[in-house]
């Protein structure tokens, strides 16, 4: 099935360029710390991040500002007089609508404003921008994502808040012998308001199987297959996707073959703010997302909240891309895991952008999933996903995820888990098998694939005399995906498809053996392209 291709006129995007590094506290809200002379120590790197708290001048602004907003949020959706009066009330919802598109605009000069890069990328491409020109009640941006063992959730938007939160489906087309009803919910972000975004989950449905369905008591018919019941698996991995032309033509390339699922380490619409580009991005990506699972976690572009205006950090990202995170005992849905083929497979995302360190709610979480919940003998394939990468010898986004490497990086050790994949860094990069900066054959292959389209463009410097370089087996500034194929329960094969080429070619193949095994873990290479 091929992705749409609506090119978009010139179009300039609000553009997150904001540096955003975490300070990993104990259940502390994510902090978005502006580059710049003002937040850099003297004599310090791009990313050496001055840390300390606002100046009480700055935050007592940050409170007058919040303060304003909410006020204002209230008299714009009120439906009772502010005023007394209809003149009165008309004089205040202006001036409310007014400070919200000061803000608005406050927020684009800081996001357009904050170049934080410390490299220099190539052109982007241009947006592809999908209309949406069906009725209010047509279900659109239509996704699915596995709950438990046997449940899918069916997510959608309709511009009518009042259309009905109600899936139909069955095994045979036009035919539905279950429905399953859910719920809906919407949010706003300074002067948009969202459509009503429903979630509901259908099931229980048998393994490898293909349901047809309907949402919502109107619109099209969709279809899915469900994942199988034991190995093989084929997992395809994509990050920081964005909505551009090199999107939809990875998007072409994973349809244009068999997959089961697909996972995604955070970046995901690159909205930036910009919350049109949320539904743009649904439609989109609603040919694939709506055929096979979507399991996804955050990145630094899902945050889109402001040290001054005080917007709840991921609110559309969470109201869209609900996860099974309660299934897993997670506290968030920005941290959780599930289980595939018939519990042969286990899949854990990690939140780059929540507290990571030591006795924080997501280590806790971690430790207790890996080293509790997982049964090696039973489960003989761990993988672990999470957006800023831990090894890392691009020049872009150096030493950003190592803090949370340092904290959690021995559970992935003891548990034995197989490979990590990552985004941000917005090209490819593949190690070896590594513990703690080492070489390790009992440690997880780390595999970064930032490249799925992003309207950035490519991070293309690599630093010949890194620390880490002679861990780095295969790297390439390129656009693609990454596909998984889990064979059995020891053997797996991964590769990298490039998406220069008329056809995705594969550039990168490596097998690798279960960690499920106390011995040392055997990987066989399979030379694609030129290694650097």
């Amino acid at each position: 099935m091929g992705a749409p291709a609506y090119l978009s006129p010139r179009f300039l995007p609000l553009h997150h360029t904001a540096h955003s590094l975490i300070s990993g506290e104990p259940n502390s809200r994510p902090r978005l710390h502006m580059s710049g002379p003002l937040a850099l120590k003297s004599g310090s790197s791009p990313n050496d991040v001055d840390e300390q708290p606002l100046p009480s001048r700055r935050h007592a602004v940050g409170l007058l500002f919040a303060a304003a907003n909410a006020a204002c949020l209230r008299c714009i959706d009120g439906r009772r007089s502010v005023t007394g009066t209809a003149c009165g009330d008309f004089v205040v919802a202006a001036m409310a609508h007014s400070w919200r598109v000061l803000l608005q605009g406050i927020t684009s000069l800081v996001f357009l404003c904050a170049h934080a890069d410390e490299y220099v990328r190539p052109p982007p491409s241009p947006l592809v921008l999908v209309p949406h020109d069906k009725p209010a009640a047509h279900p659109q941006q239509v996704h699915i994502s596995i709950v438990g063992t046997n449940h899918m959730r069916i997510s959608w938007v309709t511009d009518d808040r009042s259309a009905p939160s109600v899936v139909h489906y069955g095994t045979s087309r036009s035919n539905y012998t279950s429905s399953a009803t859910g719920s809906h919910t919407t949010y706003r972000y300074f002067l948009y308001k969202s459509g009503a975004i429903h979630h509901a989950t259908i099931g229980p449905l048998s393994p490898g199987t293909v349901y047809y369905y309907r949402c919502g008591d109107a619109g099209d018919e969709f279809t899915l297959r469900t994942p199988p019941s034991s190995l093989p698996i084929e997992l395809v991995v994509i990050g920081d996707l964005g909505q551009t032309e090199w999107t939809a033509s990875t998007l072409s390339h994973i349809a244009a073959a068999d997959h089961d699922m697909l996972l995604l380490p955070g970046d995901l619409s690159y909205a930036d703010t910009w919350q049109p580009l949320w539904d743009s991005f649904g439609r989109l990506v609603q040919p694939t997302a709506s055929s096979r699972p979507w399991m996804v976690t955050e990145g630094n572009h899902e945050i889109e909240t402001l040290p001054i205006v005080e917007f709840a950090p991921f609110v559309a990202y969470n109201a869209r891309w609900r996860m099974p995170y309660e299934e897993s005992g997670s506290a968030s849905n920005l941290y959780y895991s599930f289980d595939v083929a018939g519990g042969e497979v286990h899949v854990v995302m990690l939140g780059s952008y929540v507290g990571f360190e030591e006795g924080s709610e997501q280590y806790v979480w971690l430790e207790k999933d890996l080293l509790a919940r997982v049964d090696r003998r039973r489960t003989p394939w761990v993988v672990v996903l999470l957006h800023a990468p831990w090894y890392n010898t691009n020049q872009a986004h150096q030493g950003e995820g190592e803090k949370m490497r340092v904290a959690m990086e021995r559970l992935l050790y003891e548990a034995r888990v197989d490979v990590v994949f990552s985004g941000h860094v917005h090209a490819y990069e593949r190690f070896t098998r590594i513990y703690d900066n080492e070489a390790d054959s009992r440690g997880p292959m780390y595999i970064t694939i930032g490249d799925g389209g992003n309207r950035e463009g490519l991070a293309s410097k690599f630093i010949k005399d890194h620390k880490s370089a002679h861990l780095s087996v295969f790297r390439e500034a390129s656009f693609g995906h990454g596909r998984l194929r889990i064979v059995n329960e020891t053997s797996a094969v991964w590769t990298w498809h490039r998406n220069d080429d008329e056809h995705a070619t594969v550039r990168d193949e490596v097998w690798l053996e279960s960690l499920a095994s106390p011995k040392p873990a055997m990987v066989t290479v399979v030379r694609r392209g030129d290694e650097l």
